[in-house]
This record gives structure tokens, sequence and C-alpha cells, in this order.
């Protein structure tokens, strides 16, 4: 009688607590150190039937929950019967070993993105038109002399004014265009050369942007025709509607000189007081996302989008004026009712302006320019060639 009542107390414990019957220590005694120990590490019944743990193991599953990103034991919410990690939790391990290797990769993750935000920071701080933000904010927003800026993916930022200037920045390719006010006038800095109009001129600066060479290319389109020289060569060429000649003329243009603010600041309002103002055309910009991934903003009459591999397009729509850049192969496009001028880094490596009939092409080595009808330019020694 004895034996029969001493084991009544286990059954019905047993029944109070169904969960002890699937754990390891319940042939522990009750008076035993260990019992009480694996309390808080009852299996759960989802465990238990997955079977995705050892008989024995005590190491308790890893989730995160919660905004504070917390690690929870999901063993001790089982045995309160509130399992709150009904899907699959960020960690699960069990072993002290995965949990130490999961948090070193963590660490190791952590401390390589911290090394590039650092490396492109001291990469973009000596130049005065690049910036470098690690953090995108999204959707336009304005700072404070006025200025409207809208972040794109892979580090291509947009500034404009209220006046409609524009500034486009690829900081990966080291890439700055800007376009004026009133769309006569344009700027693009590019690895490849330099190119500034300003009405029915075009300044151009053109050297290999990969470095196989060193020359360096000078030519103007005015209303004369197409001058050119090279650095190093002691004449100024003319290529007009009676061929190629020498002339007088001198062409303007340096590497030093700054010819993308001039463009996007020359009549403009900037300024702290148009800071409501520019508030106001930030706060009514309009976004949405296409079914390929493609982001769309109208903002200050511009539309502007970028598709999954970066390519960023931005027109204006109330005239021809578009700009476009791509931080994979270093293309830059800039289109007006004055010029066309594209240029690339990538496989065909090149820089084009065409003003009218008037173009210029440079495709690392050679450099070309073709006007009435003539052709004449810079082989890939840098001897004068007419064509």
């Amino acid at each position: 009688m004895a034996s029969s009542s001493s084991s009544t107390p286990a059954v019905n414990q047993a029944k109070q607590h169904p969960s002890r019957q699937r754990s390891p220590f319940t042939q522990a005694k009750p008076e035993s150190k260990l019992n009480v120990a694996a309390a808080p590490f009852v299996y759960s019944r989802t465990s238990s039937s997955a079977g995705n743990l050892r008989h024995g193991d005590s190491m308790p599953e890893i989730g995160y929950i919660g905004p504070t990103q917390l690690p929870v034991n999901s063993r001790i919410w089982s045995s309160i019967s509130t399992y709150p990690l009904e899907q699959a939790p960020a960690v699960r391990s069990t072993t002290p070993s995965q949990l130490f290797q999961y948090y070193q990769q963590q660490q190791q993750q952590q401390n390589y993105q911290q090394l590039q935000q650092h490396q492109l920071k001291r990469q973009y701080a000596s130049s005065p038109h690049l910036s470098y933000e690690p953090v995108r904010q999204f959707g336009p927003v304005v700072l404070p002399n006025g200025v409207i800026q809208l972040r794109m993916r892979d580090a291509v930022v947009i500034e404009m004014t209220i006046d409609r200037s524009i500034k486009l920045v690829n900081n990966q390719e080291r890439i700055t265009m800007a376009l004026s006010s009133t769309g006569t006038s344009a700027a693009l800095n590019h690895p490849n050369g330099i190119v500034f109009q300003n009405g029915s001129r075009v300044d151009i600066v053109a050297y290999d942007g990969r470095r196989k060479n060193s020359y360096v290319r000078y030519a103007k389109m005015w209303q004369k025709g197409i001058s050119l020289t090279s650095e190093g060569c002691a004449l100024i060429y003319l290529v007009d509607a009676a061929g190629t000649r020498t002339t007088s003329d001198m062409i303007n243009i340096d590497l030093n000189t700054d010819y993308i603010s001039p463009v996007f600041y020359n009549g403009t309002r900037i300024g702290t007081q148009f800071y409501p103002e520019a508030n106001q055309i930030a706060q009514s910009a309009n976004f949405w996302l296409n079914d390929d991934g493609t982001e769309i903003f109208h903002l200050n009459g511009y539309r502007i989008q970028q598709t999954m591999d970066g390519l960023v397009k931005v027109a204006r729509m109330n005239n021809r004026c578009n700009l476009r850049t791509s931080p994979t192969n270093g293309s830059a496009t800039i289109t007006t009712p004055y010029i066309h001028c594209t240029a690339s880094m990538g496989q065909t490596s090149h820089l084009f302006v065409r003003r009218e009939e008037r173009r210029m092409h440079f495709d690392g080595t050679s450099f070309v320019v073709r006007n009435a009808g003539h052709s004449a330019g810079f082989d890939e020694g840098n001897r004068l060639r007419v064509y």
C-alpha cells in the first residue's frame, strides 16, 4: 500500500505538467539539483515533434523578438504555453560553438562595413564636387541654404534649386554634371574629361581616365568652327568649312577650374530665406515604385527614375533636357537643345560631344573633331592627323 500511495503524487504531477514528460530530466529525483537546473529548458512540443534537438541537449534555442532585438529562450516561452516565435527566428543554435561563430561573423561584417565607409570618406574628402553619406535619406530633403537634395541608391545624389537648376553627382564613378535653370548652360566632369557649354560655345578637355597615356587634348566649338590643340603642341588648329589650318585664337579652359558650380548657382535663388519655398516643393513631390523595381520621383518639374541596376534618368518635363548616369559602367549623358554629350568608362570608354553639325569623339587614345565635312585630330602618338 505504501508503494501505491507513493506513486500516486508522481502520476498526478505528470498529468499537471505534461510537457515535462518529454524532458530528458524527468527521470531525475525531485530533490536533485539537475532537475532544478533543467527546469527552464523544458522541451517544447514543437521542438520534440520536429526532432531537431538531440536527447539530453540543454543548450537553449536563440531567437529574436521585438524591436529591441534581444535574444530570448524559445523553450522558456514554450513552457509558459505562450510561444511568440511562430515565425522562423533569426538565429537557431544548439551548441555554444555555433552561437559564438554566429556572433563572430556578425562582428566581422560590421567591422568591414565601417572600414568601407571610412575609406570612401577619405577618398571623397579632397573633391569639391563629390559628397558621401553612408545612410540614405529616402525622399527629398531641403538643405539649410535652400537647395533640395534627393539621395538615390548606389551613392547617386541629385541637388536642385527652386529655379530648377540641377546637379547630378555619381560618387561611385566620380562623375558630376550640372544644368542651368534656363537650360542654356551645362557642364560635365568625367574621368575622361571636362565639358563646359555656355550658349553657342563648348569648351572640351579630354584625357584618358584609365591612365593608359598622359596626353591631354583641348577643343572649342564656336561660331567659326572647332579649334583644337594638345598639351605640348605649340599651335592651335581650326577646322571650318574651308578645311584645317592654324589660328591665333585661344582655348581658355583649365583642368583646375570648377565649371559645375557656376552652371548650378548662376541666376538662381539660394539662401536661408528661400528655405520655406524649397520645403514646400519637397513636400509636394510624388513617388511610386514600378513592378520592375524602378523608383520614380516627380519633383520640381523633373521626372527622376532609377532602375534596378542603378541607372539614374533625369528629365525636365517641359523641354528636351535629359541627364543620365550609371554607377556600374561610369556612363554619363547630357542632352539639351544646345548640346548632346556622352561619356563612359566601360568597355567602350569614350567622350563624345555634338553641337549642331560640329562633333568631337575621343576613345582614350585618338582625338578627332568633325565640322562641315572636314575632320582632324590627334592619333595615339599625339600626332596631328587631317582626314
